[in-house]
């Protein structure tokens, strides 16, 4: 316990410091230089932390960057039981789960992707957007407003998810898109996670895996997937100028909450659609997964400190905005 309030305590100090040195410089330096991300208008803390409640225009797009194994089937799912959804009020596009290799690593390849596939969806309705792709700004590129949520789970937990979700997947059936994407891992082997650390296998302890989840916020320069401590800022810093709210997978229940007051148009009802939920979401839960060993964890964890302070720096954010959300 003491050892949660300490990692708590440090993410609030890291987010006070990072949000009061925001509203004097909105271009935060880092140890590389030439870290300069597009200046915006300067950010207080009250603002960084509070609930910014979605203004209900037509046109808005809500972009769903959803990291994979943290729950955001669940949250697509909601989306389509709202009853605009099935009264054609409002449109929902789920087609950008198999993203190109070239946009991961550029930019503009990245922007133009997704400006492609969003251009068509009408502006009339809002709209939301699930997507797999890295977080990238498309304020200036389709044409009418967008805001970004997503949510992120505990990182070694979601390594262990995503290590026997590749091999066992879970009990829903398979869609054209995730049978194309299957057939494309090859050469999985059949060793536990622990046996696959002890090994030193670079599918789970290759460098990537220390910043897969900062990378994802992070965006699509290079950098973002090779210079930890630029990617780690750059990742904060998109997470308080761009992100309407990141929930976190522990506390699923909050994150529906916080969502469904911020974007009433596409999640009405969907606190109270979420209890009825439990019996599917257990059929999305992976399947064969052995819980690794406590040595394992310690090994982990200490290669995963940067996605870790990235998690209790989204956590804190969270809970804040949670507390200082819909209760007035």
């Amino acid at each position: 316990m003491r050892s949660l309030n300490s990692a708590y305590g440090v993410a609030a100090c890291t987010l006070l410091l990072y949000c009061i040195f925001n509203e004097l410089d909105t271009r935060p330096s880092t140890e590389s230089s030439s870290f300069s991300p597009n200046p915006l208008p300067r950010t207080s803390l009250a603002r960084s932390l509070s609930l910014k409640q979605a203004t209900q225009r037509t046109d808005t797009l809500l972009m769903f960057n959803a990291l994979p194994k943290c729950g955001s089937r669940t949250l697509l799912t909601l989306v389509k039981m709202n009853d605009g959804y099935s009264e054609g009020r409002i449109t929902v596009n789920s087609n950008l789960t198999n993203i190109p290799r070239e946009t991961v690593f550029n930019e503009e390849s990245a922007k133009n992707f997704l400006s492609k596939n969003l251009r068509n969806i009408p502006v009339t309705k809002p709209s939301f957007v699930y997507t797999h792709a890295r977080f990238v700004d498309l304020s200036e590129h389709i044409g009418r407003p967008v805001k970004y949520i997503s949510v992120i789970r505990e990182p070694f937990s979601r390594l262990v998810s995503g290590y026997y979700y590749r091999r066992h997947r879970d009990k829903t059936d398979l869609t054209d898109k995730e049978k194309q994407w299957r057939s494309t891992l090859t050469d999985l082997s059949n060793e536990t996670y622990d046996q696959c650390v002890r090994l030193n296998r670079s599918e789970c302890t290759g460098k990537f895996t220390a910043m897969s989840t900062i990378a994802h916020f992070c965006g699509s320069n290079p950098k973002c997937s090779t210079n930890v401590t630029w990617a780690l800022q750059k990742a904060k810093w998109n997470v308080v100028h761009y992100f309407d709210v990141v929930g976190i997978m522990e506390d699923y229940t909050s994150f529906v909450e916080v969502a469904e007051c911020m974007f009433p148009s596409l999640l009405n009802g969907a606190r109270q659609k979420y209890r009825g939920l439990q019996k599917q979401t257990a059929n999305m839960k992976t399947q064969g997964k052995v819980y690794p060993s406590n040595e394992t964890r310690r090994l982990m964890t200490e290669k995963l400190q940067p996605d870790n302070d990235f998690y209790n720096f989204v956590k804190y954010r969270f809970y804040e905005q949670k507390r200082k959300s819909c209760s007035g």
